[in-house]
């Protein structure tokens, strides 16, 4: 569990640090275009780029803390049991799309690290900020390994997913 609440904090270290990173050069953006009439050429795809990294490695933490919308209108009309098999299933289906995601994501980094292909302002090889897809799959994989245990024990189930965290 050390490791799962390290992962946490760097989960959170991250997501606040890559905030105000992308403040400041949103920021300093229009400072530059009102003083010196034109932006920094990188600026708004370093800012995309960091915003895209955002959600997929946050999609982790929000599994964490239980904040991935749920439809429960279903699960609701079963007895203890029957959400608990419920919620089981839709973990593990969670889980396998989320390992199908790590696993492609890796082969296509794979792929463009062969055509280098760069991106357009940066200069930089598009295998670079692509590598939040796989990496955040593989996150939200550990995450929902987590969950299902959680489950499996029963600590889920009437104080809903939510419970992870506490």
């Amino acid at each position: 569990m050390k490791f799962l609440n390290l992962l946490r904090k760097i989960e959170e270290i991250l997501l606040a640090s890559t905030m105000i990173i992308i403040l400041l050069l949103i920021f300093s953006q229009a400072l530059f275009r009102y003083f010196f009439g034109s932006g920094l050429i990188w600026g708004e795809e370093l800012a995309r780029y960091i915003h895209v990294a955002q959600i997929w490695l946050g999609g982790s933490l929000a599994i964490k803390k239980g904040g991935h919308i749920r439809v429960t209108f279903f699960r609701d009309l079963f007895n203890t049991q029957g959400r608990k098999f419920i919620d089981l299933i839709a973990t593990l289906l969670f889980f396998t799309f989320m390992v199908f995601i790590a696993v492609k994501g890796t082969e296509f980094i794979l792929h463009l690290i062969g055509t280098g292909q760069k991106a357009p302002s940066m200069g930089i090889l598009m295998a670079i900020p692509y590598t939040v897809v796989p990496l955040g799959g593989l996150l939200m994989a550990i995450r929902l390994v987590q969950q299902f245990r959680m489950i499996w024990k029963g600590k889920l189930l009437d104080a809903g997913i939510e419970g992870v965290d506490k």
